[in-house]
């Protein structure tokens, strides 16, 4: 017999099985039935996303000060110096919150890099533009909420 901790995501796995097999069935109401269906899939999604959702922000703030890195090496160094000391940067903290805040201002500079980047006309531009293109939609495509 195993003895599994009670975790974040175990518990709402638990709260889910129990309003999909125990409580949606003896609604009778279509709309409320229809209602514990819909919450029993958010349960799920935001169980399986509770798990990893401090390494996926931690990675992604990491790959994106390493674009930040490449892209400071591609300007003048008094446009660069932000995206430079972002990417010696470290996340702050380990609460959601704060990864979450520290992605933002990361994902400003961003921006900023990639419209620089589009606007010079070397290999090393395009091939950072296209970094940065592919870093988007992975991260979209990690984020993406799953069953």
């Amino acid at each position: 017999m195993s003895v599994q901790s009670l975790t974040i995501d175990n518990a709402l796995h638990g709260v889910e099985e129990l309003l999909r097999h125990r409580i949606s069935p003896e609604i009778g109401d279509p709309f409320a039935a229809q209602m514990a269906r819909l919450s029993c899939l958010l349960l799920r999604i935001c169980a399986n996303g509770v798990d990893g959702a401090a390494e996926l922000r931690v990675n992604e703030n990491a790959a994106i000060r390493a674009i930040l890195a490449q892209a400071a090496g591609l300007v003048p160094p008094s446009q660069g110096a932000e995206w430079h000391a972002a990417a010696q940067s470290a996340d702050p903290g380990l609460k959601l919150s704060v990864l979450d805040a520290e992605n933002n201002r990361l994902r400003q500079m961003l921006a900023a890099a990639h419209a620089a980047v589009e606007d010079i006309a070397t290999p090393a531009a395009r091939a950072l533009d296209q970094r940065i293109w592919q870093f988007l939609e992975a991260a979209e495509a990690n984020r993406a909420p799953g069953e």
